[in-house]
């Protein structure tokens, strides 16, 4: 049964219709003893990402000028957890100096502190990190030396003594491809970076790249999507996720968190702006030195005594509360998400794990209006579009077109067209256009990804899945020059599914809808019911794709190569986190709606089970001992249809989601007290009919309604 008379038919034939988080965290372990020199670290990984080969040449990316010249005097900057006067100049940089001899005890004089790493940097320019090591963040690139180093999510930057930064590890969106140039300090997030010109010019990268160009900074900080500077006049600005943060000071130090900022006045007095859910920005009324943000909590170090003070996490509601941290006398201070490590007057380092939020204390998140309250026609899409094309926001409309928004300017300014299609989309039924994505490498390669359905020209009339490449010229997508990736005939246009996103593999995933026959999803000879991945890079209308080596049905007799998983009724949206998880939203029909991860060869279950239920025979099902189990599922006093959603920057959040006719938006968080280890709590409630979610650079997440105009989700 279709609901025809609601807004958007496409998604309701549910009675016909992402820090990525894939365990337990571990605690991050402080260095062993007081470890004044780490072992060794392993051998660097390459610092500029390589692309694999493909028939299309690719363009090499700048490197760091050689000699570059001596840098001009600058304000001074301040190291992170330092604290800096304004309106001193920085020196000319000098030589490093000799590196020390193997096995040579020498202090620390820098520690930072990422979500599961940590590192310390010696007065030699020697860095070492230790801690979690997923993706290279603690690989210190070999025979570098430092004058500077920043600890970000799951990456890693340092500023060499020449002026350069490097920075390495996990490098999804971008965040350890430091552009060329001169710096004088550096601050890593959640996944960017940003550093400081010798002119005080903020210069970002990564999932945050816009930084204001008409303040001048001595220092920077970065948190989990936004970055904050202080001026020569100690004057605070802030830009990212966190909005509207503007202070006049006079401020002598910053410390950004991962939802919250915190200063320190000239009398050692600190404020903090921002999340505020455990009372980590009510400081108490202590005179610091030195002061870092974490997540849920805060630090510093007193100007009497040289102690810490830790607040926030762990005691809700209790304003000014002393945290549990290490006794003695620290000289330095970094903050992670949870963790914390601290130098001693020696060098040595000291890290210790804060406890996690007070569980009576969770995150919600209000709904504002995007866009200031623009009106839109049934979109279903949004997503970054690229700085060199203008920069800002893109939105899809079912209808065929897809506009841009200004970056920084999205709430007013008129949108600019990127493409038109409406002459070529089929309306009924759930099809049109659903989805688009760029190319991962758009810097080398500008081609825009659209999925959408067009009539087939059949009788009697069916309609045509279409995923197709454009080229982006100008700012806009050239419609003319169309090349169509795939085509897949639609008996129905009921169950299409639709989604596309690529992979951190830089394959191409495209979710489909089991066309109202369920027999498709079990059926390794139909793409029906499936996800497909395949291998876009250099295609020709020749060879408009190929198929993954590694593709788990490769091998499998009279089965389509292009299948990634099987087992789905109506995928409508995927998304990837950070940890390369595909997480999948798909539909039922009257008794479940489900969230699952999708791996490599996965039997997500449709239609012997719907979410946790047998549809079929208990022998069939009791058989079917290989499909893989959703994350979570509801039953259907709680919605209609799934709509699936994001990987959430919210720490503690893996997964942001929602239901077309509850309206309710939901968050999928670890939880040790359910029997899959994930659980679901409402944390708002829309008032129009939820299509979709998207986010921007900076990691803010949108709820994309039929009746409402694009809502964002501000915590």
């Amino acid at each position: 049964m279709l609901y025809a008379g609601l807004a958007l038919l496409f998604l309701l034939s549910a009675a016909c219709t992402g820090f990525g988080i894939t365990g337990p965290a571990p605690a991050l372990p402080a260095p062993p003893g007081t470890i004044l020199t780490p072992p060794p670290p392993p051998p660097p990984p390459t610092l500029t990402p390589v692309t694999p080969p493909m028939p299309t040449p690719t363009l090499p990316e700048p490197m760091p000028t050689a000699a570059p010249p001596t840098l001009s005097p600058t304000p001074t900057v301040a190291m992170p957890g330092t604290e800096t006067m304004p309106g001193a100049a920085i020196p000319t940089p000098t030589p490093p100096p000799a590196p020390a001899q193997a096995n040579q005890l020498i202090p620390y004089v820098q520690v930072t502190a990422g979500k599961y790493h940590a590192c310390g940097l010696r007065a030699d320019g020697v860095a070492h990190c230790w801690g979690r090591n997923p993706n290279g963040e603690t690989n210190v690139p070999a025979r570098m030396l430092f004058r500077q180093i920043s600890a970000g999510l799951n990456f890693t930057c340092g500023l060499n003594y020449a002026g350069n930064v490097f920075c390495w590890g996990n490098n999804a969106a971008g965040q350890t491809a430091a552009p060329p140039g001169l710096f004088a300090q550096i601050a890593a997030g959640r996944q960017h970076a940003c550093a400081l010109d010798s002119n005080g010019t903020a210069v970002c990268w990564g999932a945050v790249t816009y930084a204001p160009a008409d303040f001048a900074f001595i220092t920077i900080g970065s948190g989990l999507n936004y970055s904050c500077g202080l001026t020569a006049e100690g004057r605070l600005e802030c830009w990212g996720v966190v909005r509207n943060v503007s202070q006049a000071g006079p401020f002598t130090a910053l410390a950004a968190g991962l939802y919250h900022v915190c200063v320190l006045r000239p009398d050692g007095a600190a404020e903090c702006y921002g999340d505020n859910l455990s009372r980590q920005s009510e400081p108490p009324k202590t005179a610091f030195a030195k002061i870092a943000a974490g997540w849920h909590h805060s630090c510093g170090i007193t100007r009497t005594g040289g102690v810490l003070e830790c607040w926030g996490a762990g005691v809700p509601g209790q304003a000014g509360q002393r945290l549990a941290a290490p006794s003695g006398v620290f000289t330095a201070l970094s903050i992670g998400w949870f963790n914390n490590c601290a130098l001693r007057p020696d060098g040595s380092a000291q890290c210790w794990r804060q406890p996690r939020l007070d569980s009576s204390v969770r995150p919600t998140a209000n709904l504002a209006a995007a866009f200031g309250g623009r009106e839109f026609v049934q979109p279903v899409e949004l997503f970054p579009w690229p700085a060199k094309e203008g920069g800002g926001l893109a939105v899809v409309e079912r209808a065929g077109s897809i506009y841009a928004y200004d970056a920084g300017n999205s709430d007013r300014g008129e949108p600019r067209p990127i493409l038109d299609l409406t002459d070529r989309i089929n309306p009924f039924g759930e099809s049109g256009m659903v989805s688009a994505a760029l190319d991962p490498n758009f810097d080398q390669f500008p081609f825009l990804y659209v999925y959408y359905h067009t009539p087939s020209g059949e009788r009697p009339p069916r309609v045509e899945g279409r995923l197709s490449r454009f080229p982006v010229v100008d700012g806009a997508a050239v419609p003319a020059d169309e090349l169509v990736i795939m085509s897949l005939p639609q008996l129905r246009t009921n169950h299409l599914g639709g989604a596309i996103r690529f992979g951190p593999d830089g394959m191409l995933y495209l979710g489909l809808g089991d066309n109202l026959n369920s027999n498709n999803a079990q059926s390794l000879t139909s793409r029906h019911g499936k996800i497909i991945r395949i291998d876009v890079r250099g295609a020709s209308a020749e060879q408009p794709y190929r198929i993954p080596d590694d593709n788990p049905f490769v091998e499998t007799p009279d089965a389509r190569p292009e299948i990634w998983a099987y087992g789905l009724r109506n995928p409508w949206r995927m998304d990837f986190d950070d940890a390369g998880n595909l997480w999948v939203a798909d539909v039922g029909t009257s008794a479940e709606e489900e969230v699952s991860i999708a791996t490599a060869g996965a039997n997500l279950g449709w239609p012997v089970f719907e979410g946790n239920s047998c549809r079929s025979t208990a022998e069939d099902c009791a058989a079917l001992t290989s499909a893989t189990a959703p994350v979570v599922s509801y039953l259907r006093e709680e919605g209609c249809a799934i709509i699936g959603g994001v990987a959430s920057p919210h720490p503690d959040i893996s997964y942001i989601f929602g239901d077309y006719c509850t309206r309710k938006i939901w968050a999928l968080e670890r939880d040790a007290t359910v029997a899959t280890g994930w659980a679901m709590r409402q944390i708002a409630q829309a008032d129009g009919f939820i299509l979709a979610f998207g986010a921007d650079s900076a990691g803010a997440v949108y709820v994309l309604t039929a009746q409402n105009p694009i809502l964002r989700l501000e915590w």
